[in-house]
């Protein structure tokens, strides 16, 4: 399966597994399951486990499991969500978080704090209410990407290991 290929079923799954995360969040901690030729999704209490016969990604509340808070600085946020990827798949962790903040001061923020973390930056792209950034070190390419949603701001992090 090339990567856009790879990338879109995961995307896909990891839609299916959210909405099944919300029927789970709903009540039953036993857990629910939906298999098919491509894969298992099991959702639990707190968590949707996606499982293909190429890798297993994990979405749930919080930082994900695993995730490298030492090296990856995250802005001090509210978390809605973080996805565990798998390893040679298209990200490692995956964080998303919540903010009033105004874009172009996250967007600041974001820049000084992976800056002052030795990280070399990217070209940044700036569109109206988006900002993307591209960080990178010797472990790690990290991707953020900050937006108006509404009455808020979202922003996702992607980090994939080197």
């Amino acid at each position: 399966m090339t990567h856009s290929l790879r990338l879109r079923a995961v995307v896909g799954a990891l839609a299916l597994a959210a909405g099944l995360g919300t029927l789970a969040a709903c009540g039953s901690s036993s857990g629910t399951t939906v298999s098919d030729q491509h894969g298992k999704v099991t959702a639990d209490k707190d968590k949707v486990t996606v499982q293909s016969s190429e890798s297993t990604t994990t979405m749930g509340q919080g930082i994900p499991e695993g995730f490298p808070k030492d090296k990856v600085p995250l802005l001090d946020e509210k978390v809605l969500n973080g996805v565990k990827g798998s390893d040679g798949g298209p990200f490692a962790w995956s964080v998303v978080m919540t903010s009033t903040r105004a874009v172009d001061d996250l967007s600041a923020s974001v820049t000084k704090d992976f800056t002052d973390a030795g990280y070399q930056t990217g070209k940044a792209t700036d569109l109206a209410d988006v900002s993307i950034h591209k960080f990178t070190d010797d472990t790690y390419d990290v991707g953020v990407t900050i937006a108006r949603t509404g009455d808020g701001v979202t922003i996702t992090y992607l980090v994939k290991n080197k």
